[in-house]
């Protein structure tokens, strides 16, 4: 009797371990497709502020037509998502987020790339 205790004990702790390995697993999935969403609608909202500058009127505070002057406001540009960087030009915006998980390659942080310009807003996902 003492050896079939000792086998489902050992049984016991293999199924015990790999169900604790699979909910790692699964979590970690959780947070990076949840970190990779919470960026790609940022970028989105960064996107549309700098739309909203370019097509609104230099005599309004806008950019009338023009991106240069446009800047990620202060509170956004460091976020639980992530960190936002900004590349301006006059005919269009790159807008970069590293995220805080490490994405599908395994290795780096969550990685989206934007481009903004008057035709629209190009969201890429990196990583």
């Amino acid at each position: 009797m003492g050896s079939q205790q000792l086998l489902l004990i050992a049984l016991g702790v293999i199924v015990v371990g790999l169900m604790v390995l699979t909910g790692t697993s699964i979590m970690h999935a959780y947070l990076e497709s949840s970190n990779r969403e919470q960026i790609i609608a940022s970028m989105y909202d960064l996107g549309v502020m700098a739309q909203i500058y370019y097509k609104k009127l230099d005599t309004a505070g806008g950019g009338g037509g023009d991106y240069r002057g446009w800047n990620i406001p202060t509170q956004l540009r460091n976020t639980p998502a992530g960190t936002f960087t900004a590349t301006v030009n006059a005919s269009r915006v790159n807008l970069r987020c590293n995220g805080k998980y490490t994405g599908k390659n395994g290795t780096s942080v969550v990685r989206v790339t934007a481009r903004v310009d008057k035709n629209g807003i190009r969201i890429t996902v990196v990583n």
